[in-house]
């Protein structure tokens, strides 16, 4: 079905297929544009226009998907992937009408690769960044949910990997959604910044033999036929030399990426055999030599999509920083690397969210195990026995191998009330403040898990 140009394509390339989410933002993009014609000069015959409107239809639907044998690791800027649609499409219109369509002089009538490429890499930007949207709102959701339900329990909060202060669980699982919910403010912002497209700018963005007419009914016609709120740009020149808003697109997905691989590393420790504080659902066997061995890996797998999907941001950025002049020839690689990072991401989140957090759960016994046997309980009380006070009472009650020296809290309360002057009542509202420590409600800290 295709012609020439796509088969030289193919031998310069190699075989592949193009992505159906680009073709079908191509056949939308093609469908505006002969709509326009077609409404401002009334071009074709009705059963013609007809034909046209059918084919690209079709080719949009995915029925002529097997015409579309290119990758997107290509040279010529997108040029092969215009070429193979117009080879297409001019194909199946003449077999249906009998009617001579040529496939540049009809199918590419006041287009360039430049403008109509560009502007189906934008379309299919606008939908994998929407769709990332929503998975960032999911995650953040399943955070939320966990902050709620994690409300009551004081857990160890630690710095450089060291006990550091009491908190409360809730805020560990709140501090991971605030991240979250930053993502999920600056993609939509992202998503403003990428509503313009260079559609009628032709090669170089001057709209070379473009009617006027054409110009506003493409414009207004792709608007309608995708969805989206797409508006062209003001600066054409502008719009077909620089990529900078795809490589923004990127930089919100890296973000994101990073978002995962932060709250995958502290969910490593949390659930790990050393502190064991969050339990890990056991989703699968983790060993095979090992029985009783659970593997984290429902977070391996997110961290290791996300770690891949900030390669190819990160490409990405590298291919929208290499354009020349009025234009960028790797614009497909830009693409393919939006395609892939988007694909790893949406995994990667729809992981976290459907499939580990709805089924992690907190170990109290635990984390209280941890809590009490923990110097946090002596920094908690920073806040009404001077610094260097408590730095002389630990070591003066430091035994060797132990961190934690006291048998109870009401051991420590106790001893540091004797020897500090300061009141018992006093200290235990100190500690109260993060855990459960009144007199008699723990005599000891519980036996190790």
């Amino acid at each position: 079905m295709y012609g020439e140009q796509t088969r030289h394509a193919v031998e310069n390339f190699g075989r592949g297929q193009t992505p159906r989410d680009f073709i079908a933002a191509l056949a939308e993009v093609k469908k505006a544009i002969f709509t326009a014609i077609q409404e401002s000069e009334h071009r074709y015959a009705p059963e013609v226009y007809a034909a046209i409107c059918t084919a690209i239809e079709e080719i949009r639907c995915g029925l002529h998907d097997a015409a579309f044998p290119l990758p997107l690791a290509q040279g010529g800027a997108g040029t092969s992937l215009h070429m193979n649609f117009n080879e297409v499409l001019a194909s199946l219109v003449q077999s249906r009408t009998n009617v001579p369509f040529h496939f540049l002089d009809e199918g590419a009538r006041y287009q360039s690769t430049n403008d109509v490429i560009a502007t189906a890499v934008i379309i299919v930007a606008c939908r994998r960044l929407r769709e990332i949207e929503a998975g960032v709102i999911a995650l953040q959701e399943a955070l939320v949910a966990k902050e709620q339900a994690w409300r009551g329990i004081v857990v160890t909060g630690r710095t450089e990997w060291q006990d550091a202060l009491p908190m409360s669980l809730a805020q560990v699982a709140g501090a991971w959604a605030g991240a979250v919910e930053r993502d999920r403010w600056r993609l939509h912002k992202i998503k403003e910044r990428l509503r313009t497209v260079p559609l009628g700018g032709t090669a170089i963005g001057t709209a070379f033999f473009v009617p006027p007419e054409y110009l506003f009914l493409a414009e207004k016609h792709l608007r309608a036929i995708t969805g989206l709120p797409l508006s062209r740009s003001q600066n054409l020149p502008d719009a077909i030399a620089n990529q900078d808003q795809l490589a923004e697109v990127a930089s919100g997905f890296s973000l994101v990426a990073g978002t995962i691989i932060k709250l995958c590393n502290d969910l490593f420790f949390y659930t790990s055999s050393a502190v064991r504080e969050l339990v890990h659902p056991s989703l699968q066997w983790g060993s095979t030599i090992m029985p009783f061995k659970t593997n984290p890996v429902m977070i391996e797998y997110a961290k290791g999509l996300a770690m891949r999907a900030n390669a190819y941001c990160s490409a990405v950025m590298q291919y929208a920083h290499e354009g020349n002049l009025q234009l960028n020839a790797f614009l497909p690689f830009i693409l393919d690397g939006l395609l892939h990072a988007s694909d790893d991401l949406g995994e990667a989140l729809r992981a976290l969210s459907e499939k580990l957090l709805p089924r992690l759960e907190a170990s109290v016994t635990k984390i209280v195990y941890n809590l009490h046997s923990s110097l946090a309980l002596l920094n908690a009380l920073r806040a009404v026995v001077p610094y260097e006070a408590l730095k002389t009472f630990y070591e003066s009650h430091c035994k060797e191998g132990a961190c934690f020296p006291f048998a109870s809290i009401e051991e420590l309360v106790r001893t540091l009330s004797k020897e500090s002057g300061i009141a018992e009542e006093i200290l235990y509202s100190q500690l109260e403040a993060f855990a459960p420590t009144k007199p008699g409600a723990m005599s000891a800290p519980p036996e190790k898990p």
